[in-house]
């Protein structure tokens, strides 16, 4: 493949992605039960290949019944979590939330245990508050913030990354012209 082919893929790739975080953006809670749907569409799909899976190498393992029984359980998981779809997104955003406190509580404990190290460890401090603040936001609006907190957070990340890979394309096609 050449250089210009492939940054012409760099280019779709990143356009697409920022048009995606655009809509995303517009409509977070459309996203947000999309997203929803497609978990539980996973969970069963995944579940009922496990339960497959386990029947037909039965001969194979040893723990068979065990691997039929978590799919059945990732297929029950599913099927609950597709009739209550609330509970769904509450979930989601729970997990979300408290991944958001975690993740600032790690980012403290790296840049205080490598202040002698990196220069700008503070930037990582003012980065775990702004984490923690986001988390407790998340989880103190719950279950409002569960309709549309996955959504932006997708449609931020969608556009994030399409602002960059137009960037990376931006600033090669110049060497390879």
């Amino acid at each position: 493949m050449t250089e210009k082919r492939f940054l012409s893929f760099v280019l779709t790739e990143g356009l697409l992605l920022l048009v995606l975080g655009i809509c995303m953006l517009m409509l977070p809670k459309i996203t947000t039960i999309t997203f929803g749907l497609m978990l539980c569409l996973a969970f069963i799909i995944y579940g009922g290949y496990k339960v497959i899976n386990s029947f037909l190498t039965r001969n194979y393992t040893r723990h068979f019944v065990l691997n039929m029984l978590i799919g059945l359980l990732l297929i029950a998981a599913g099927v609950f979590l597709f009739m209550a779809p609330m509970f769904s997104l509450v979930l989601i955003t729970s997990i979300i939330g408290v991944y958001f406190i975690a993740e600032s509580i790690s980012s403290t404990a790296f840049a205080i245990q490598n202040r002698k190290t990196l220069y700008f460890w503070w930037a990582d401090i003012f980065v775990s508050v702004m984490q923690f603040i986001i988390g407790l936001i998340i989880i103190a609006g719950l279950p409002s913030t569960a309709l549309w907190i996955v959504g932006v957070l997708a449609g931020i990340n969608f556009l994030i990354s399409g602002a960059v890979m137009i960037s990376m394309y931006i600033s090669t096609k110049y060497v390879y012209s």
